[in-house]
């Protein structure tokens, strides 16, 4: 029996907010990584992520980008940090409190995977494959719409062109 894509962000959103970063497949299986202990990330990267999205406020940020790689037994951080260049500043966004998702942003998945985010991320490589409403879609089943689009060629973060 396949499982809904309401039912798998579902337990996705549930499993994040306990610490966990998540990816989903394109299956609607998903890949649970453990976040690293606030303890254990560079006091410069704390601050420096602590300024993009401080953690008083806990917030849920949903992650469009490449999820293949997590596919199979061979899925290991090295690899999530090649097809994710900004990779380590999910997990330090995690490791601050946040809850952080990551999906392909499938035209069937963007409403339910953008559903209840307070943040969304989006991998400049993924721009082009979503559809020319995706900022509308994602918009309408936020909690509290900021779209960001991280840039590979700058690497930075950028407030995505009207």
């Amino acid at each position: 029996m396949t499982i809904s894509a309401k039912d798998c962000f579902d337990q996705v959103r549930m499993l994040a907010a306990r610490g966990n970063l998540v990816i989903v497949r394109e299956d609607r299986t998903y890949l649970i990584l453990p976040t690293l202990a606030q303890a254990s990330v560079k006091p410069e990267m704390v601050k420096a992520i602590e300024k993009m999205i401080p953690s008083t406020t806990k917030r849920n940020v949903s992650t469009i980008a490449d999820t293949s790689w997590a596919i199979g037994t061979s899925a290991n951080l090295q690899i999530a940090n090649q097809a994710i260049p900004f990779f380590g500043l999910l997990m330090g966004i995690a490791s601050i409190g946040h809850s952080v998702w990551i999906f392909n942003g499938a035209a069937n998945l963007l409403g339910v995977g953008c559903q209840d985010a307070d943040v969304l991320i989006v991998d400049s490589a993924s721009v082009g494959v979503l559809s020319s409403d995706w900022k509308i879609q994602a918009k309408q089943v936020m909690r509290n719409p900021q779209i960001l689009v991280h840039d590979r060629a700058s690497y930075q973060l950028r407030t995505p062109e009207p």
